[in-house]
């Protein structure tokens, strides 16, 4: 709109002087010279055709001033200033717990650890080098077949993609079964939308590890003799 209005201004001031030079010019060629235009038709023609070019011309500009004159005074409102959202703000510990907090979990921080529990069992939260982990141990009992455990826990890895699960032992000999789903994260934007997909992806792993870890003590228990199978104990992964 702006640019259209300068070279409005600009072109109106030229027909505005062009018709003025025009109507001074055929003044002058009557009143100095005493040429009569009344007996040359096509003279005639001519500076009745500019008298009325000049009058359609006056017309439309002054139109134009009117609507010009319009939009002037009546400025259009300008829409307010929205606060802008920082959805690229860096995860820390703190955005961590708010994302945790709006799924409804209560998170607790121990040691720089952020853990929340659902239906009293842990899960622990990690962010390091922009790699977000949910991470979730269970103890392993006695009487699970630990070979058995790691062969579950390799084709689980292979089904479910971000999901893997391993085993740890700490110094005093206590050896514990993680799962955890890793990946990418670099936005706190990002962390809000995609945390309920990743618990859902870890919750699912440990399910299929165990539907694996069964089917292999069954099909271990199947190909024994029956006399070998009736000393086997039951099979689970204590929490």
């Amino acid at each position: 709109m702006k640019e259209f209005e300068k070279d409005y201004r600009k072109w109106s001031r030229v027909a505005l002087i062009s018709i003025v030079m025009f109507l001074f010019t055929i003044a002058t060629i009557d009143a100095f010279l005493g040429f009569d235009f009344s007996k040359n038709m096509y003279l005639m023609s001519i500076v009745a055709t500019g008298c009325v070019m000049s009058l359609i011309s006056l017309t439309w500009i002054r139109i134009l001033n009117c609507k010009l004159m319009r939009t002037d005074l009546v400025e259009p409102a300008k829409p307010a200033p929205q606060e802008k959202v920082d959805d690229d703000r860096t995860i820390t510990p703190e955005t961590i717990e708010m994302c945790i907090r709006k799924e409804g979990y209560v998170p607790q921080v121990e040691e720089g650890v952020v853990s929340f529990k659902i239906a009293g069992e842990r899960y622990e939260v990690y962010y390091l080098d922009e790699k977000f982990t949910i991470l979730k141990k269970f103890g392993i009992g006695e009487d699970i077949d630990k070979d058995l455990l790691l062969k579950a826990c390799s084709q689980a890895h292979d089904e479910i993609f971000m999901f893997r699960s391993y085993t740890h032992t700490y110094d005093n000999d206590r050896t514990v079964l993680c799962f955890e789903t890793e990946t990418y994260v670099h936005s706190t934007a990002e962390l809000e939308r995609y945390f309920p997909q990743y618990l859902n992806v870890l919750n699912a792993g440990i399910e299929r590890q165990r539907e694996i870890y069964h089917h292999l003590v069954e099909d271990t228990i199947s190909s024994k003799p029956e006399a070998a199978v009736q000393g086997l104990p039951d099979s689970k992964v204590v929490s």
